[in-house]
């Protein structure tokens, strides 16, 4: 991954490239200011941002900012289109707290395709409360990004979008990691924490190390838990994001130690433990405070939605997606409560 990004005015372009993912051959690939992935962004609660988007593509994309709070001008969903050669300045304060998120493409029909070829990168914000907490924080030390990815290529070493189509979506036969083919990530006997994000189409992974070790999630794609919560695996569907710590310091380094698929048992990272960290820090027993009121819990349902069908065939309710209409409405500041049910469709009843 490319180093943080951290200020206050950003430049984002969207664009073609070329990625040496196989030695000796250059497959063409899409990135955010490089030829493949992106910059990871680091934001902080109350910053006033500004971001130039540009659209260095040949075809129509949006800058969509997954789980940030921002208004539906700078959303950057379906509706807000950008064309070949356009630019467009988005501004928005950061009202949330600490949070692991990312941003791709959106566009109608094209956001699968454009994903898989390369667009995607990761956001952090932080907050007073966990720059307080003594969690691993050295970016690339003991505080490491993975975006998880599976890709299908041809013959030529190129990507082949079409050819991983399939009834449930796109599964792909190779996995990348922030980009890379075959990765071995080195750590030191020290508590670290990993940033995992499904940034696959369909595909899920269950997380889990293959010694059967435990491990402590820290945080979902919403933010800190209010404590951390010891498990031994974690499974996440395509855009899920989850905040891990494993500390190498209580696991036996003879081992060949690696983080695997417990869907299918492969293995997806092998670890290399060298040298003892001159420092550690302790995962905190309470992390963040959220709660739900007792008013709130005994609320009735508000909204009820019914999620139906995969690729062109998907519905919400019934109706497929149409950016003129809007179907739902609600007051700002008041808790709703939504039932939703994904229904399964007639070959699985």
């Amino acid at each position: 991954m490319k180093a943080i990004v951290k200020k206050k005015l950003h430049t984002l372009f969207e664009q073609k490239g070329e990625t040496e993912i196989f030695d000796g051959t250059k497959t063409k690939t899409y990135g955010y200011n490089g030829s493949f992935l992106g910059p990871v962004l680091r934001f902080n609660k109350g910053d006033k941002v500004k971001i130039k988007l540009i659209n260095e593509l040949d075809e129509d994309t949006t800058f969509h900012w997954h789980g940030l709070e921002v208004a539906g001008d700078a959303d950057g969903g379906p509706h807000g289109i950008i064309e070949p050669g356009e630019e467009k300045l988005v501004e928005f304060k950061v009202t949330q707290e600490a949070a692991t998120l990312w941003f791709h493409p959106h566009p109608d029909g094209k956001t699968s395709e454009q994903v898989y070829n390369g667009l995607a990168g990761l956001i952090y914000i932080e907050d007073d409360n966990s720059k307080s907490l003594d969690l691993p924080n050295k970016y690339g030390q003991n505080d490491i990004p993975l975006i998880f990815q599976d890709k299908t290529f041809d013959e030529k070493k190129q990507l082949n979008y079409n050819a991983a189509m399939n009834e449930d979506g796109t599964i792909g036969d190779t996995l990348l990691i922030n980009g890379t083919l075959n990765p071995k990530l080195t750590v030191k006997k020290e508590k670290v924490r990993l940033r995992l994000l499904n940034g696959s189409n369909a595909r899920n992974f269950t997380f889990k190390l293959n010694t059967g070790d435990s491990f402590e999630q820290i945080a979902t794609g919403g933010g800190l838990l209010n404590e951390p919560v010891t498990m031994k695996e974690i499974t996440l569907t395509p855009s899920e994001r989850a905040e891990i710590v494993i500390d190498f310091s209580k696991l036996n380094t003879e081992d060949e130690l690696a983080l695997i698929n417990e869907e299918d048992g492969s293995t997806l990272l092998p670890f290399e433990v060298s040298g003892q960290s001159r420092e550690d820090s302790d995962i905190p027993e309470e992390m963040n405070d959220f709660s739900i009121t007792d008013e709130e819990m005994d609320l009735p349902v508000t909204k009820k939605v019914e999620l139906f069908g995969m690729m062109d065939k998907v519905t919400i309710n019934g109706k497929k997606f149409d950016p003129e209409r809007i179907d739902f409405t609600q007051k700002q500041g008041e808790t709703e409560v939504w039932e939703i049910y994904n229904k399964p469709d007639e070959m699985g009843e």
